[in-house]
């Protein structure tokens, strides 16, 4: 009995010893494989982010014109026929709400389509708005949380952002609200205390740091224009 558990052991043992090589090399082989896709993925995931975000805010501006067409009671050249093509469908939440809302930051050529909630699921489309946090233009602080690094990385380049920079929120109202950024730090993920509300309109964007790791919260601070009060 002994003898024939052994021998395929054996077997076995003889087919490792006489292909040692080229299975150390076939090994070698898939872990640099592994190792590969591993710094590909996150590459790929933000460019098919980055190309679909650009869709969406081409048929987030020409829902915006459309809508501002209806209102006036614009007509295109054709008469009443509408021969376009289908314009991507954005899903307002409540226009009176300024849900979703649109982020463009020029210092850092970023903009952005910001989704209500601040879960995985949310953040994998793009920014997220925390949920009840003031609104766009609204007295208190509005707060807005993006990927650094993957998705899309809207936020990839947040903490060259300087004191005088502006970030414009735009509604699909056509209202446009210009924050000014005034101060920039990183807390700890458990310091709420950014979350504080202002007795003005304020805004807060906040990131994973340093770059790869989730140790630290990078967060901006802003403050709406005087003028747009």
């Amino acid at each position: 009995m002994r003898n024939k558990i052994k021998q395929p052991i054996n077997k076995l043992k003889q087919f490792f010893v006489s292909n040692k090589r080229r299975i150390i090399r076939y090994c070698g082989i898939a872990l640099i494989v592994i190792g590969v896709a591993i710094l590909i993925w996150p590459l790929y995931t933000n460019f098919i982010m980055v190309r679909r975000e650009r869709a969406v805010l081409s048929a987030w501006d020409e829902n915006i014109m459309l809508t501002q067409g209806t209102a006036t009671g614009e007509e295109s050249e054709g008469g009443n026929q509408d021969n376009s093509e289908p314009i991507l469908e954005i899903k307002v939440i409540d226009p009176e709400k300024k849900l979703p809302f649109k982020i463009s930051i020029p210092a850092i050529d970023v903009e952005w389509l910001v989704r209500e909630g601040t879960n995985r699921a949310t953040l994998k489309q793009g920014p997220g708005h925390y949920t009840g946090s003031a609104l766009p233009g609204e007295k208190g602080t509005c707060v807005v949380a993006g990927h650094r690094t993957t998705y899309g990385a809207p936020f990839n380049r947040l903490d060259e952002l300087k004191k005088g920079d502006e970030i414009i929120l735009e509604t699909a109202g056509n209202e446009k609200f210009t924050y000014i950024v005034t101060d920039q730090e990183a807390v700890i993920p458990t310091d709420l205390s950014v979350l504080k509300n202002t007795d003005y309109p304020s805004l807060v964007l906040s990131t994973c740091t340093p770059k790869f790791y989730s140790t630290r919260r990078l967060i901006i601070y802003a403050r709406m224009f005087e003028n747009e009060k």
